[in-house]
């Protein structure tokens, strides 16, 4: 148990042989649409394998009574078209395939690129102390939502960039960014490696500068703006506090200065709470 859970060489080596096995399926799929060719592309993927006991009844009464075979081959093929942009290749509806399996697909087509959608993304990621927002309850795999997804998964990369290096290193083989992600996080939602297992291999924080600070601070003041705006107009508070969530975030995100509101918000509460027991 523990961080040495991820120094067998077998797990990464297993791992890699899933997201060849999902590609090989995937191009038998598309060359010739069988429904048994279906039936082994599901089996592959672990969205599916681990949440349908039959695979086949699965294949039938979720995707095949919605979508003709042909139909199903030709979006797989979209999907998995590196020469598109994702925004049109996610725009493609396949049936029985939510944000999980989609973004497994693509996963295997590219782990350096695609992270991987999850319950045990959630889980290990709460655990870990990081904010996932709307990533919490995710139904379907928009352009907006990967960029969330992606962003948090280099987070995590980030602040776990000695544990990769020491794990590539131990098992000398290369390990995608995105799978020693999904691998870490698996392993902290089923409580393989604890969170204090972790403490000595988390980079700390960095220490917003002077200009991210009033940078961040006048995003929040715009937001603030924003929302009485929005209220006097006689908007739905809860609405205009969506709205304005969506505006903050757009902002900051715009800037690259993401990474530090959490430490910045977290300054000024600590120096708000010093400043009233001073006076109070």
């Amino acid at each position: 148990m523990g961080v040495e859970t991820l120094l067998e060489k077998k797990f990464w080596e297993t791992r890699k042989q899933h997201r060849e096995n999902i590609i090989a399926a995937l191009n038998e799929f598309i060359s010739g649409p069988t429904r048994e060719g279906l039936i082994k592309l599901a089996s592959e993927i672990w969205a599916l394998r681990f949440t349908y006991s039959d695979i086949g009844w699965y294949v039938d009464a979720r995707v095949l009574k919605y979508m003709a075979l042909e139909e199903l081959a030709k979006a797989f093929a979209l999907l998995i078209d590196e020469s598109v942009p994702i925004s049109e290749r996610l725009k493609v509806k396949i049936p029985g395939f939510g944000s999980g399996a989609v973004s497994e697909i693509l996963f295997s087509v590219d782990p350096n690129k695609y992270p991987i959608y999850n319950k045990k993304f959630v889980v290990g990621a709460k655990a870990l102390g990081y904010e996932i927002g709307e990533l919490e309850h995710v139904i379907r795999l928009t352009p907006g939502i990967l960029e969330k997804l992606r962003n948090v998964h280099e987070r995590i990369l980030h602040d776990f960039s000695k544990l990769w290096d020491h794990v590539r290193r131990e098992v000398g083989m290369e390990i995608p960014k995105f799978d020693f992600t999904d691998a870490l996080l698996w392993k902290v939602a089923q409580e393989e490696i604890l969170v204090s297992d972790l403490l000595p291999w988390r980079e700390k924080p960095s220490v917003p500068n002077e200009e991210e600070i009033m940078e961040i601070m006048g995003i929040l003041g715009k937001g603030v703006e924003k929302y009485l705006e929005l209220v006097n107009k006689g908007e739905n508070r809860e609405r205009a506090i969506e709205k304005v969530t969506f505006y903050v975030e757009g902002m900051i995100e715009a800037r690259g200065i993401g990474r530090n509101v959490g430490e910045v918000i977290k300054a000024l509460n600590d120096l708000v709470s010093n400043i009233l027991e001073v006076l109070y």
